[in-house]
């Protein structure tokens, strides 16, 4: 992800670019292990909730693009038959989250945070769908219910992560573990990575993906979510927080 002014703020181009450079290291014999990383001061802030970008305003148009933009590229990345690192350091939120959930082994720097505030936006959060594969069902919903953030080792625990490194370390110890990975037998690798996700599915995973996706659409239609994401509150999401925390109190 390379918007790093943007803290790599995910958007419909920067979605197309990634699709288009993962299917060009899926294909290329070349490519052993894909390594996801994040230019900048962090990994990624999460969508781009910028009041200048354009998103669907109807139901209908909603539903297509972010099964298309949303839904269908996660689940391709997570099946790419490579082997992929998510090089998780800094603020790893919402949609940043998803998609470094969704990837094989996720390595991380002793900055890194873990959060999804979507939920305090009034909406069912598309992060759920991952979470509760990962970090279980308590902790999934503390996570989402109170939008706390968690830190990386505490990550380390629940087994969002695969390993904590101090931040100067984080690039090698990356390349180290793709390195290690290339030297095994792709086609051997290839086969393990979709039987551990056959394994997956046949306990429901992608069935239970496909009927949160639905609920997350749902609520993309309530009073709730209007007030915390509409557009005309996009770009100052901070002092709608402030605003309603205060009101809480």
């Amino acid at each position: 992800m390379n918007r790093p002014k943007k803290r790599n703020a995910i958007n419909k181009e920067m979605i197309v670019e990634m699709s288009d450079a993962f299917k060009r290291a899926e294909e290329n014999e070349n490519v052993k292990v894909i390594i996801f990383s994040g230019a900048g001061s962090c990994f990624s802030a999460g969508h781009d909730l910028s009041p200048d970008e354009e998103y669907p305003d109807t139901c209908d148009e909603r539903i297509q693009f972010e099964r298309k933009y949303y839904f269908d590229e996660s689940m391709y990345i997570r099946n790419i038959r490579k082997p992929i690192i998510s090089k998780v350091h800094s603020h790893c939120i919402a949609a940043g989250l998803a998609l470094a959930s969704v990837t094989d082994i996720v390595i991380a720097s002793e900055d890194a945070v873990f959060s999804d505030p979507v939920v305090r936006m009034g909406a069912n959060s598309q992060e759920l769908m991952f979470l509760p594969w990962l970090i279980g069902e308590k902790k999934t919903k503390e996570l989402l219910f109170t939008g706390d953030a968690i830190l990386a080792n505490d990550a380390f625990q629940l087994g969002l992560v695969n390993k904590v490194v101090p931040t100067d370390k984080l690039d090698q110890t990356v390349m180290d573990m793709a390195r290690k990975i290339a030297h095994m037998p792709p086609l051997a690798i290839s086969l393990v990575k979709e039987s551990v996700n056959n394994t997956m599915d046949i306990m429901g995973y992608t069935n239970s993906m496909k009927m949160h996706f639905a609920s997350h659409l749902l609520s993309h239609t309530t009073n709730e979510v209007q007030e915390g994401m509409g557009k005309s509150k996009r770009g100052n999401l901070k002092e709608f927080f402030e605003r309603r925390d205060q009101n809480f109190i």
